[in-house]
């Protein structure tokens, strides 16, 4: 009789249902935003809102109309906010309406609304407006339900303030609602929210009007900014907001210190260095960068979590913590405005959590700084100095490496006189006009040797005189803009980019000093131009520094310099298209074809899984393997430039994948097996490589 009773009663629940949504209007809300939460992706500006809804059924509980009840008025949006509502959001809400948003819910059950795919590129959402999908079909099914919609939490401040961070206990203070029934979601590390604290490495106690959270390790905790994201149980309340930003918003969160001092965090004059600690924890914990030019009234802010709690477009510093000198900002209105423009002397201000603020003055000076070093850096001719007897033999050996040691000599006289021309400006145009060239790489009005001091240099000249001027940073020009040439059978741009400064008084030929990108520390050397006229210095090819372009190297320079430098400009300079068949019989000759297995003992533990090996076939074309994966692409070239058939000599690989030659010297030997062993020997250490038998 009882099991009878139970299944009356359960038709008669059933019918009532029915009954209940039989032929009559309805109401129902849901919101908008948090429909991630807690991440704040995709998007919804602020004032955040509830959709609300009429959905009338029949009979049978069939959807036959569904109509906006009042979306963006009193009770959907915060108090106060119902005109920036009609502003902001409003016309985005009544996009997807009059797209067809409301009809898609027509002609279904409640159980057929609930099975409507509202994802992004789902069927029944509208395109470009998910998160309005998705609550119109929560607020449909809140009305069949008789549910109401989640409510705004009214809270001002952090809904959880931090009473205390002692070791691994965190107490935080409940500010929340009697009514809020609080549950913690998770606990996330970083000012972006995303990575996730094991949820079995602390637990949680909620009474007496506190939240404490208890960590197992809390050694292994990271330095920076925890949030305690929570959710409302009962789902009366919205979660807590992160409108405001990370410092301001409801949005619980407490900082685990990362015991730094002030002085533990600095700037080298490129980016943020710690004294102790991961960059990486700290850039994922920034607050804001914020750039005050000097005489400026407000500092332009750059934050990785803007004041509406999303990630923005955050471009002040990159991965490891450099100051993105050249960052361009782009506005709302398409416009573009630099981060720092050239000259000008800026206050630098980095606040992260857990972590001392810092502060620095920076000025956007270009390479000058690197080239003119700590303290003061003196250049002489480049080509001065090394085309020279003494060191024509390294000239010889890169060139006959590629070439094949018999046409070296001529190649090396030939490139050298492309760069060595004693002609420029209109004499040089002269000369080239029909065919050919060479370019004049001597310092030219005089000037015998350039010291480069701070911002000032020193022109020091060959009738003994010298004088000195302070410079200015003008920002990057560009050199022989839309002027091309004929090199190697192709056609290329003469465009290149160079840092331009300017003397603060009247300097004459020395005014302008337009700097590439080479330093001493990066190729060895400097290229560069001087000059009267700026408009003039620009041309490359063209007007009266035509074929121009100054080459300097430090004249403390020694012979390993002398000797990379020259490896730079020869193998820069060779045609890598195909094998000369000097070169061939020269890689094939001194034993290089064939398959080589990499000695990587010597290197210890650390590489004993490591099997690498590498093969050259007999067109020079090589390839080196790595547990199975190739990892490198290249073309072989090798010359023996000592006592011939002593297994001495000077190897040279092209990447085919990069576009660039490297060199090292190489030894051929005989181990105790009888097995041939190739010795190289670069900056970055020596290799063996063990010849295996075909």
């Amino acid at each position: 009789m009882k099991k009878l009773l139970t299944v009356v009663l359960v038709l008669c629940l059933a019918l009532c249902a029915c009954a209940a949504l039989a032929d009559q209007t309805l109401e129902g809300d849901a919101n908008v935003d948090q429909r991630n939460y807690p991440s704040t992706a995709p998007f919804i500006h602020p004032p955040f809102y509830n959709v609300k809804l009429s959905v009338s059924v029949d009979d049978n509980g069939v959807i036959t109309a569904v109509t906006d009840n009042g979306t963006g008025t009193a009770g959907s949006v915060q108090e106060g906010n119902e005109e920036l509502w009609a502003k902001k959001n409003k016309p985005y809400y009544y996009a997807a309406v009059s797209a067809g948003l409301l009809d898609r819910f027509v002609g279904k059950t409640m159980e057929e609304v609930q099975a409507m795919d509202m994802t992004s590129g789902g069927a029944d959402a509208v395109s470009g407006a998910t998160m309005v999908s998705a609550a119109a079909q929560e607020a449909v099914i809140n009305a069949l339900e008789g549910k109401a919609g989640k409510t705004f939490l009214p809270v001002e401040g952090c809904a959880l303030p931090v009473e205390a961070v002692d070791g691994g206990i965190v107490i935080l203070q409940n500010a929340l609602p009697e009514d809020f029934e609080l549950q913690v979601l998770d606990i996330r590390w970083g000012v972006r929210n995303e990575e996730i604290v094991p949820a079995d490495s602390y637990t949680v106690d909620i009474a007496d009007g506190k939240v404490t959270i208890t960590f197992a390790e809390p050694e292994t905790l990271k330095a920076g900014c925890y949030y305690v994201n929570v959710v409302d149980a009962s789902g009366k309340y919205r979660s807590p907001s992160f409108e405001g930003g990370p410092a301001a918003a409801q949005a619980p969160y407490f900082i685990i210190d990362s015991g730094l001092a002030a002085g533990d965090i600095t700037f080298d004059g490129q980016g943020i260095a710690l004294a102790s600690g991961s960059i990486t924890d700290y850039l994922q914990n920034i607050q804001h960068v914020q750039i005050l030019a000097k005489g400026a009234e407000k500092a332009a802010e750059q934050e990785i979590v803007g004041h509406h709690g999303t990630v923005g477009s955050f471009i002040a510093l990159d991965e490891n913590g450099v100051l993105n000198a050249d960052g361009i900002v782009k506005a709302r209105d398409g416009s573009e405005n630099p981060l720092f423009e050239a000259g000008k002397q800026y206050t630098v201000t980095v606040a992260a959590f857990g972590y001392p603020e810092l502060v620095f003055s920076y000025a956007k000076l270009g390479v000058l700084p690197a080239i003119a070093g700590e303290n003061g850096t003196t250049y002489v001719s480049l080509f001065d100095t090394i085309v020279t007897e003494e060191w024509n033999p390294l000239w010889v050996d890169y060139i006959g490496a590629v070439m094949g040691e018999d046409m070296a000599p001529a190649m090396a006289t030939a490139l050298q006189g492309s760069v060595t021309s004693n002609l420029h400006g209109e004499d040089a145009i002269a000369a080239f006009a029909n065919g050919g060239y060479a370019f004049d790489c001597h310092f030219i009005n005089g000037a015998q040797s350039l010291t480069f001091k701070d911002d000032t240099v020193t022109i020091l000249k060959t009738d003994g005189t010298q004088e000195t001027h302070t410079y200015e940073y003008l920002g990057q020009y560009n050199i022989g803009e839309g002027e091309t040439m004929m090199y190697q059978g192709e056609e290329i741009s003469m465009a290149f980019p160079v840092d331009v400064y300017k003397s603060t008084d009247e300097a004459g030929e020395f005014n302008y000093f337009m700097m590439r990108e080479d330093t001493m520390d990066t190729t060895w050397h400097l290229e560069f131009r001087y000059g009267s006229d700026l408009e003039a210095l620009q041309g490359y090819m063209v007007g009266p520094y035509a074929y121009w372009l100054a080459a300097g190297i430090d004249e403390k320079a020694d012979a390993d310099v002398i000797n990379n430098v020259i490896a730079l400009f020869c193998l820069e300079n060779m045609d890598y298209s195909s094998h000369a068949d000097a070169a061939l019989r020269q890689i094939s000759g001194l034993g290089f074809v064939g398959t080589w297995q990499a000695d990587l003992s010597p290197l210890g533990e650390a590489y004993a899984a490591v099997d690498l090996s590498m093969t050259i076939d007999e067109a020079g074309h090589g390839v080196t393997i790595m547990n199975g994966t190739q990892t490198a692409d290249f073309e072989a070239y090798a010359v023996d430039n000592g006592e011939k058939g002593d297994g001495i000599g000077l190897y040279v690989a092209y990447s085919n994948l990069e576009g660039e030659a490297e060199a090292a010297p190489f030894a051929m030997s005989v181990n105790d097996a009888g097995q041939t062993v190739l010795t190289l020997t670069a900056d970055d250490g020596t290799i063996s490589w063990v010849k295996q038998e075909e």
